[in-house]
């Protein structure tokens, strides 16, 4: 079986197993591989019903991502297994991991925290309701109540002031920890995310201030009762810009459903402490499988 590159032809193909049966973390989602395509150099095929995943990022061992679909599972992942150097399957969520490890006593598991998905209550974020959450109230309250704002809808027309807001806020990242190869790659894939956003199904959120779009957020409604954030980019020296910009959004694209993926941490530690203090419903766990 031959693996090809990730392409945006294939979405149709990866939309099907997504809304059939889709697993409950971000890494299988088809917007988010492709968006970073660039960097895990994504490739893929089907085998033993499963659409099956490589990813070989530059320098690095190939390794695998969880096989989509309702076929084999075991035997998917036994097939990665074989197309790598040094075996290993990333991102899987939990219940996966344990289905895998009861199939097979002899592989083995380790906790991935780094990346487990941090799933919020869509109605606490619009609300921002409850003592444990006063904190980011009255940063919500400051903004609205101190800057003459504007929440608009994202569309392709806002492409380019879109991208200069990424711009800033990479230049405004680089000036504090110096230039760093991620947050390069992590502007390729919002450049990537904004060129494809009717083909990608790409829902969004921006906010203006005095006529200038500070901050803005992407992301797009799941199968079942989840949406799905992508991006969230705004200027850190206005003061409650990111809680009102994650309120406004959720209201206006999640605002039916019950829960919002807002995606990992990676490990960082001020992006872990933004993400807990809006309080998560749950965490989306993931493992690292190995033979």
């Amino acid at each position: 079986m031959t693996f090809k590159p990730l392409e945006l032809a294939d979405r149709p193909v990866f939309r099907e197993i997504e809304k059939s049966r889709p697993l409950p973390t971000s890494d299988a989602n088809f917007s988010n591989m492709f968006m970073w395509r660039s960097y895990y150099r994504f490739s893929w095929t089907e085998a033993h019903g499963c659409l099956c995943l490589l990813a070989r990022p530059e320098g690095r061992p190939a390794f695998g991502f969880p096989p989509l679909g309702d076929g084999d599972k075991v035997r998917a992942v036994e097939f990665l297994f074989e197309n790598m150097d040094e075996p290993l399957l990333t991102r899987t969520p939990e219940a996966m991991a344990v289905e895998l490890a009861a199939a097979r006593p002899g592989w083995r598991l380790a906790p991935d925290p780094d990346n487990d998905d941090y799933v919020y209550l869509v109605d606490k974020i619009v609300t921002l309701s409850g003592r444990r959450m006063h904190q980011k109230k009255n940063h919500y309250n400051y903004f609205v109540q101190n800057y003459r704002y504007e929440a608009i809808e994202v569309t392709p027309a806002l492409h380019d002031e879109l991208v200069e807001v990424e711009a800033k806020w990479l230049t405004s990242k680089t000036e504090k920890i110096g230039p760093d190869s991620h947050l390069r790659m992590e502007q390729e894939a919002v450049h990537v995310l904004l060129e494809n956003f009717e083909a990608l199904e790409t829902c969004g959120l921006a906010i203006r201030i005095d006529g200038r779009i500070e901050a803005f957020a992407l992301g797009e409604r799941l199968s079942g009762d989840t949406g799905l954030v992508h991006v969230e980019k705004g200027n850190p020296d206005v003061r409650g810009i990111y809680v009102a910009l994650c309120s406004f959004f959720c209201r206006s694209c999640f605002g039916d459903l019950t829960y919002v993926n807002r995606e990992q941490d990676l490990g960082l530690p001020g992006l872990r402490r933004s993400k807990e203090s809006l309080k998560p419903d749950h965490m989306e766990k993931k493992f690292n499988v190995r033979p």
